[in-house]
């Protein structure tokens, strides 16, 4: 058993014995008798009656020592169990506060853009007619354009409502005239139809520019925009697929009356 001191007790268990197996020749002799194998006998148990105190006393003392131990280990056990509890609630509060954080950040950005974007309406609203200074033709001037001047038309428009915009159109435009990119980095792709006679476009106009805006072009958005109108499946199939429509009235009032181009259609603000 670890711990027992075996080397001190059998050095004293030993070095008894020899003090008992001495002591009763030496006291013999001093009362002048002889050697007796019962005098053996005796001194060999008296030795051995010598080691029992030493014994018991060392078994006591190990004892002792090892309930020390084991009240010492349950201390410790203890206290192990508190500092884990412990390590466990600090992890708990560290996750709430980081929670916290996390939700004040989120509502502090919320209310950035809350306030970017009201800035901008309000800026949009009382831009007009700083927009209608700059640019606003009227249908006229729509109507009377070429196919490369409408296009050319339509990136001024986009350009005066604060997108930087190119004219992309020509042959291998993959139904891409105009690409136009907002303050948040978002591309719109834009095909133009100038019809005459107020000629209606069909379909099959939102079915290619829905096929190539994103995938040729990476645009997010994509819109017709036509001086004429658009037939009834073309209105619900762009309606179905998100495709912003831009008609005749629409593009007017855009132009000659200065709307912005995200009251025009429901294209979403930058911010």
């Amino acid at each position: 058993r670890p711990g027992f001191p075996y080397g001190v007790v059998a050095g004293l268990r030993l070095w008894l014995i020899v003090l008992g197996t001495l002591a009763v020749p030496v006291l013999d002799n001093l009362a002048g008798g002889a050697m007796r194998i019962q005098d053996v006998s005796a001194a060999l148990t008296l030795g051995l009656l010598l080691t029992l105190p030493v014994e018991f006393a060392a078994r006591a003392a190990y004892r002792r020592r090892v309930r020390r131990y084991e009240e010492e280990a349950g201390r410790l056990r203890a206290e192990a169990e508190r500092l884990r509890e412990r390590e466990w609630s600090l992890e708990a509060e560290l996750r709430r506060r980081r929670e916290l954080l996390r939700r004040a950040r989120l509502r502090e950005k919320e209310a950035r853009l809350r306030l970017r974007r009201k800035a901008w309406e309000a800026g949009v609203d009382a831009g007009r007619s700083a927009r209608k200074a700059e640019y606003s033709p009227d249908a006229r001037a729509v109507d009377g354009a070429s196919p490369a001047g409408f296009e050319e038309i339509v990136r001024r428009l986009l350009e005066r409502d604060g997108l930087r915009a190119e004219v992309v159109g020509g042959r291998g435009d993959q139904a891409v005239d105009v690409l136009a990119v907002d303050a948040a980095g978002r591309t719109l792709a834009v095909q133009c139809k100038h019809t005459v006679g107020g000629r209606r476009v069909g379909a099959e106009v939102l079915y290619r520019i829905n096929g190539t805006a994103g995938p040729v072009y990476g645009a997010a958005q994509s819109m017709v925009v036509t001086n004429g109108s658009f037939t009834r499946d073309a209105a619900a199939w762009g309606e179905r697929h998100g495709i912003l429509l831009v008609d005749r009235k629409a593009l007017l009032g855009w132009a000659e009356d200065a709307d912005h181009v995200c009251r025009v259609v429901a294209l979403a603000p930058p911010y």
